[in-house]
């Protein structure tokens, strides 16, 4: 019993050893996906994700907004018609609403991202909390690597 699992254990290894150095397709590795997918720019909820991590890991913005926030609107920033538009290139911001509390809560918090994807920057708007602040801070920027498709062909 005994020498039969340690031959039926070597055949396995040595039958995995020849295959450990091929990597099957990128389409085969990322379930599917198509290049084009790969390559696409992300999309609103990927972008929400994006900056949600960066507002809530990597800058801690929340915690820092009645110490570094400012209450006038940054300049680049212009509301045309309710809409905010960005200065430099007259392109519409994206906007990203981060955290919306309830409208009856005593300390309510809304977060807010406006995001231009040209400049690859987003300017970050806290309202409400206890000491009913109304801060923005920025520019921040962002961007998004992704890997390469693999343009591996069938052999």
């Amino acid at each position: 019993m005994r020498k039969s699992f340690l031959l039926a254990a070597a055949l396995a290894m040595c039958a995995t050893w020849g295959a450990c150095n091929d990597l099957p397709p990128d389409s085969v590795l990322r379930a599917e996906i198509t290049p084009e997918e790969l390559n696409a720019p992300p999309d609103y909820h990927q972008m929400k994700g994006a900056l949600l991590n960066d507002v809530r890991i990597w800058r801690r913005l929340e915690l820092i907004v009645d110490t570094e926030g400012r209450r006038e609107v940054p300049i680049v920033i212009k509301f045309a018609k309710g809409v905010a538009v960005c200065s430099n290139d007259e392109t519409e911001f994206e906007i990203y609403r981060l955290k919306e509390d309830l409208l009856d809560q005593p300390y309510r918090v809304d977060e807010t991202a406006y995001l231009c994807r040209k400049d690859k920057m987003y300017y970050y708007r806290y309202q409400g909390g206890p000491k009913k602040l109304d801060v923005w801070l920025g520019p921040y920027r962002i961007e998004r690597r992704r890997p390469a498709a693999d343009d591996q062909q069938k052999k």
